[in-house]
């Protein structure tokens, strides 16, 4: 399950505080992060047609590991196997001291169709008009 909320929209350059989520079930991670209402554009429109290929990565990434930066997200559609099965590979990094800093790797196992799905809906999502926003790999 991912799940993208709108915690605020500032009223001078409409920069939007992200909430991300992801659960696979065994393992999840929130992180917070600013962007603008087309920040989820690209890689929605990659996943509408994922995969091309087999060989096909559709990546969304935001940040670095770096301690320049507060956080650092990367969301990689791709196929784990060469017949086709599909996932997202979630890395997430959130910088801090001892008591907020974290680092958690792992994935989402979706079929090519539902990540097909979770992109068309992306994509048609406007965040200033619609805060949340919840993607189940099954649905």
């Amino acid at each position: 399950m991912i799940k993208i909320q709108v915690l605020s929209i500032d009223d001078g350059d409409d920069l939007i505080h992200y909430h991300f989520f992801a659960d696979n079930g065994i393992c999840s991670v929130g992180i917070e992060f600013y962007g603008y209402d087309d920040e989820f554009q690209n890689f929605a429109s990659g996943l509408t047609k994922f995969p091309e290929n087999i060989d096909d990565q559709i990546v969304f990434e935001r940040g670095m590991k770096d301690d320049k930066y507060a956080s650092y997200l990367k969301i990689k559609a791709y196929c784990y196997l060469k017949n086709g099965p599909s996932a997202l590979s979630i890395d997430a990094w959130n910088n801090g001291d001892e008591q907020t800093k974290f680092e958690v790797k792992f994935i989402l196992k979706a079929e090519p169709a539902s990540l097909n799905k979770f992109g068309v809906a992306l994509k048609n999502r406007n965040p200033k008009n619609h805060n949340e926003f919840v993607w189940n790999e099954y649905a």
